[in-house]
Parts: structure tokens; C-alpha cells; sequence
């Protein structure tokens, strides 16, 4: 009896070793969105940004290339690659704001000028 439960125990764990695990699509979808997104605000125009949008791109790519291969590990380097997206994003939106608050302060400083004789 023992040793058909660890036999049967040796078995599932085989079999587990065995499946392969594929990047989820929702997965890939929020990655390529988060992309999509970074470019589209001009994180290529912020060093910071674009290093960490290029990064993206390549760690979706391998991810992709690792889902196909069979390799468990496709799904983290997935998640890797949808953090640096997104810090991308996030970097080149805070160039933004930042340029837009300096603007605003500036015009700021006009129209109080104009109004002091």
C-alpha cells in the first residue's frame, strides 16, 4: 500500500515537472499595452524611460520565446518585462508633469507681473 502512494505520489510530481506553463494572454496583452502606452506619451524622448521601455520590449520577446521552448520561467520574465512597461510609463509621465508645472509656474510669474505696476 505504501508503495503505490509513493509511487503515485513520484508520478504527480513527474507529471508536474513535466507541464509547461505558457504566458498568460491577459498577461501579454497588459505588457504590450503598457508599451503601447509608454511610446505614446514619448518615453523615448526620456533617457530614463526609453532604457527601460527597450527592456520591455526584450523581455517580452524572450518571454515569448521562452513560452514557445516549454521554459517555466516564461511567465516571470513576462511579469519583469510588464514592471519595466510600466516604469517606463511612469518616468515619462512624471517628465510631463514636471515640464507642465514649470510652464504653469512661469505663466504664474507673468500674470503676477503684469499685474504689479
Amino acid at each position: 500500500m505504501m508503495t503505490k502512494v509513493m509511487t503515485a505520489l513520484a508520478v504527480l510530481g513527474l507529471a508536474g515537472c513535466a507541464t509547461t506553463a505558457p504566458v498568460p494572454p491577459y498577461q501579454l496583452d497588459r505588457t504590450l499595452a503598457s508599451i503601447r502606452g509608454a511610446e505614446e506619451i514619448g518615453a523615448l524622448g526620456v533617457p530614463a524611460a526609453a532604457l527601460h521601455l527597450q527592456l520591455a520590449k526584450d523581455e517580452t520577446e524572450e518571454a515569448q520565446k521562452m513560452a514557445t521552448s516549454g521554459d517555466d520561467r516564461s511567465q516571470l520574465v513576462m511579469a519583469r518585462a510588464q514592471s519595466d512597461a510600466e516604469l517606463a510609463l511612469g518616468l515619462a509621465r512624471e517628465v510631463r508633469v514636471h515640464s507642465d508645472a514649470v510652464k504653469a509656474g512661469e505663466e504664474l510669474k507673468a500674470v503676477r507681473a503684469r499685474g504689479n505696476p
